[in-house]
């Protein structure tokens, strides 16, 4: 399915018609309306959308529009009739198609775009992969720096992690893997915290204002290593912010709702991991945590309470599928790399 093209129009005859001339070329499926593609799209991933503009209950541009948002990489592609052209070109400048084509188009015509359409499909993946693996090594290589100069903090880390995705996935969260990297690196600005300051709060020992101090500025330490790398600026936000309170159910949306939700997941795990650590039971770590409920989510303390045994079993016990592990001797040639880390910190 993943060069699959998708032909929509309520005149069913229409787009069989253009189904049997182009099924020796390409994958094509057919949808007799927007609510029939919707759904389509929902359970298939296709690589292009070929959609009349003049349908009942939802034209062609707003079902475009639809599809970009549920399928980003899909390629769109508007028919339209001549006397729709202004609608046509809005829909080119909006962003929400690639190329309009005018009814009736030639078979060539047809062929040309959609062949054009699917190379932009393919750029679009393949350029997504590298960004993806250049993020995957950006990331290890921040870990390992943490591992190598902090290891206290980086088995923080790995156990804030395997807490967040079970509280991700139970409260069904998506861009899960936000939320992941978010806790995997919560704990990276800890590089420049005195390990002395780290061994006693992990113990539940009680700070001091100036070691206070110096412990919550890793958060902002932990914004500087990450904002300027691609695809983790929500994730640096979500660090940046992870021992604020809850800002309100109703005065955040979108974005601003995401990231204050996974700074809020770094803030319950971190909290539980130390509590537990410290010698308290799950249940007695989330009931200090409700003492101050109102600092958190309103679910979030709900669901650690559902989730206490799976809780406790994440804490004390790694997950074999995890990719992270302790560094052996040789992987201690980032111990460099951290020593310019820091000094570029401190200039």
């Amino acid at each position: 399915m993943s060069e699959a093209i998708l032909l929509v129009d309520d005149d069913v005859r229409v787009v069989s018609a253009m189904q049997r001339s182009l099924h020796r070329l390409y994958c094509i499926e057919i949808a007799a309306g927007a609510a029939d593609a919707l759904d389509a799209i929902s359970q298939n991933a296709y690589a292009v959308v070929v959609s009349d503009l003049q349908m009942p209950g939802m034209n062609g541009v707003e079902l475009l529009a639809r599809t970009r948002d549920v399928s980003p990489d899909t390629v769109r592609i508007l028919l339209t009739g001549q006397g729709d052209m202004e609608a046509a070109i809005a829909a080119v400048n909006e962003g929400n198609v690639f190329r309009f084509l005018t009814k009736p188009c030639p078979q060539e015509t047809l062929q040309k775009t959609l062949d054009a359409a699917l190379e932009l499909h393919r750029m679009q993946i393949a350029e997504r992969s590298v960004l993806q693996e250049t993020l995957n090594g950006t990331v290890a290589i921040l870990v390992d720096v943490l591992a190598a100069i902090q290891p206290l903090a980086f088995g923080r880390a790995a156990r804030i992690r395997r807490l967040v995705r079970l509280l991700v996935r139970e409260l069904g969260l998506a861009d899960s893997w936000e939320f992941e990297a978010a806790a995997m690196l919560s704990q990276i600005g800890c590089i420049s915290v005195n390990p002395r300051v780290l061994e006693a709060y992990y113990a539940g020992a009680e700070l001091s204002d100036p070691d206070q101090r110096h412990l919550l500025s890793q958060a902002g330490v932990g914004r500087k290593l990450l904002h300027r790398v691609p695809r983790l600026q929500a994730v640096a936000q979500m660090i940046e912010r992870q021992y604020q309170d809850w800002p309100g159910v109703n005065a955040l949306n979108g974005q601003a709702r995401h990231i204050a939700m996974g700074a809020d997941l770094l803030r319950g795990a971190s909290e539980f991991d130390r509590l537990v650590g410290a010698g308290h039971t799950p249940a007695q770590a989330i009931a200090i945590m409700r003492q101050g409920q109102n600092q958190y989510y309103p679910d979030l303390l709900v669901t650690m309470e559902r989730l206490q045994e799976e809780l406790l079993h994440a804490l004390e016990h790694e997950d074999p599928s995890d990719e992270y592990h302790t560094l052996n001797a040789e992987e201690l040639i980032y111990r460099p790399i951290a020593d310019e880390v820091l000094r570029s910190l401190r200039s």
